[in-house]
């Protein structure tokens, strides 16, 4: 079986957020982080069926045999996500995602924070356990009256390079839907995130 250059970006970007990754019969990738904070779901070209005890990769002279683990030594999905009714939704295009991760990593701001004071939507990084800490804001949506400060962890930002529309919930989640591809992300919001409904 040949795999597509997008699945192979996917796979890298999947073995970020678990080394182990547990792929069952069929196109639909899956994977969760040990911590279970973020799962992510893929829905590739290709349809991978197991037979054998291993797998081997090659790409030009340069190949490599995975032997199959037992999966119950894998921290994989046990069930997928049901979102909850989101409050706020947003486009997050690539650009604004690129320039927040490179704030984030040149001034080491470990926080994203999306917030609205009721017109404006803002997604900011900062520390926020740093009164006087370095912050980049970029205005991503229009207000709906509501105010809230909910806060993610740049730690758990792991997604492919590409353009999303973000669903928030103030029940603790929000999911990154790729606009391009079949790739969706939930990620864990932090505790201390507040939402006021308008």
């Amino acid at each position: 079986m040949n795999i597509s250059p997008e699945t192979l970006d996917i796979l890298r970007n999947f073995s970020s957020i678990n080394s182990g990754l547990t792929v069952k019969e069929g196109n639909e990738l899956k994977t969760v982080s040990a911590m279970k904070n973020i799962f992510a779901r893929a829905v590739v070209s290709e349809n991978f069926d197991f037979n054998a005890e291993k797998v081997t990769v090659s790409e030009g002279d340069n190949s490599v045999q995975y032997f199959y683990a037992d999966p119950q030594m894998v921290i994989s999905p046990q069930k997928d996500i049901t979102m909850p009714q989101a409050e706020v939704t947003f486009d997050l295009d690539e650009g604004v995602l690129d320039q927040l991760l490179k704030a984030s990593s040149v001034l080491s701001l470990p926080d994203m924070v999306l917030s609205s004071d009721g017109t404006t939507v803002v997604l900011t990084v900062k520390d926020k356990k740093n009164s006087t800490s370095n912050v980049f804001s970029k205005t991503v949506a229009q207000g709906n009256g509501s105010t809230y400060e909910m806060f993610l962890r740049m730690e758990n930002i792991k997604l492919i390079p590409g353009d999303y529309t973000v669903f928030v919930s103030s029940q603790g989640i929000g999911q990154f839907t790729n606009r391009k591809q079949s790739v969706e992300y939930f990620i864990a919001l932090e505790p201390d995130s507040t939402y006021n409904e308008s």
